[in-house]
């Protein structure tokens, strides 16, 4: 490969320059990506698929704003990655098989796929017990539906805004253990699709909730220490 970058600011300075074809860019010494495409004005993507990331611990923000990304990276080894907060957000064409992807190392999922409107892959297979946080996960993710009723989310602790504004979601999570979870204000919101019922929840540490997520686990109310 032509590019052999040591750091991420001599990434940075590669992915920066349109006239560089990502192909030719050897990535696996780079352990830190987050923010790379923040807002890239860069329309051709071609070649990121094939990048090596398996030493990359950090992808927050990465393609954030990255309105025009949209590359089939289903076979990236993500096994250490840590962080993917709004790794996808505002990537409004994203629509990829990732499928596959090992997040079992991952902790914050917040704001991953917030108004990421095209995005409706099937993630339902992903191991995400070590995520704590998934506050605004899928914010007005308009287009998601996927069965996601099988995610260990045992150690999660906010679930702020999870769904709020994602009109299509009715997916039945009715099984999720949330015995952890301290915080779901607006987490269904405006999440127009969404009838199922939560009412088995064990929502015994949730401190922060709204009417309309209330309502939908009515029958845990006198369980809820809701914030004032």
């Amino acid at each position: 490969m032509k590019y052999k970058p040591t750091s991420k600011e001599e990434l940075q300075k590669l992915v920066d320059d349109l006239s560089i074809n990502l192909g030719d860019i050897d990535t696996s010494k780079i352990t830190d990506m987050s923010y790379l495409f923040c807002y890239t004005s860069r329309t051709d993507f071609s070649g990121i698929e094939n990048w090596d990331v398996s030493k990359v611990e950090d992808m927050q923000d990465m393609f954030f704003g990255a309105k025009a990304f949209n590359q089939p990276i289903g076979d990236w080894d993500v096994s250490r990655v840590k962080n993917m907060v709004a790794m996808f957000a505002f990537a409004e064409s994203f629509n990829q098989d990732i499928s596959k992807w090992d997040v079992s190392n991952v902790w914050d999922m917040g704001s991953m796929f917030e108004k990421t409107t095209s995005f409706n892959a099937d993630i339902s297979k992903w191991d995400v017990g070590n995520v704590k946080y998934m506050n605004g996960m899928f914010y007005q993710a308009k287009a998601f539906n996927q069965p996601i009723g099988d995610w260990n989310v045992g150690k999660v602790w906010s679930m702020v805004s999870m769904f709020q504004g994602a009109t299509s979601f009715n997916a039945d999570i009715s099984g999720w253990d949330v015995s952890n979870v301290k915080y779901m204000r607006d987490m269904f919101k405006n999440a127009e699709s969404f009838n199922q019922d939560l009412s088995d929840w064990n929502v015994s540490k949730v401190e922060s909730i709204d009417e309309a997520t209330e309502d939908l686990i009515c029958n845990n109310h006198n369980n809820i220490r809701t914030m004032q």
